[in-house]
């Protein structure tokens, strides 16, 4: 039980430093809460889907600190899953691109080499 309250903690004070709107970017104080409530529910979604907690990527003392070679992994296939968005794997006509397509639930997704015909 601890434990899950722990987590819950840590989860309430994640706010990666990518999502985060401007320091004097004038917005109302409900779409601020609205923002930090769905950068959070992402990155439970997306933890899920590495089979990860926060500390994998975070420091959990500065969620900002981006010192962390996993976080600097993480921010690039952040990015890259958004480009494949972009570039039609939106769910629309075909697959939606997110963490899971890849990694199914692993750190390390499992990759296997493409069979390569044998030369005769």
């Amino acid at each position: 039980m601890q434990r899950k309250t722990h987590i819950r903690n840590l989860l309430s004070l994640l706010v990666p430093i990518i999502f985060l709107v401007p320091h004097g970017h004038s917005q109302s104080i409900s779409k601020f809460v609205t923002q930090e409530e769905k950068i959070r529910q992402e990155m439970v979604t997306i933890s899920r889907e590495l089979g990860v907690t926060c500390v994998e990527c975070h420091n959990v003392q500065n969620f900002r600190d981006d010192k962390k070679k996993t976080f600097k992994v993480a921010r690039e296939h952040m990015k890259l899953t958004q480009m494949l968005k972009e570039n039609g794997f939106n769910g629309k006509k075909g697959p939606l691109a997110t963490c899971y397509m890849c990694h199914r639930g692993k750190l390390m997704p499992d990759y296997k080499e493409p069979a390569t015909a044998k030369a005769h």
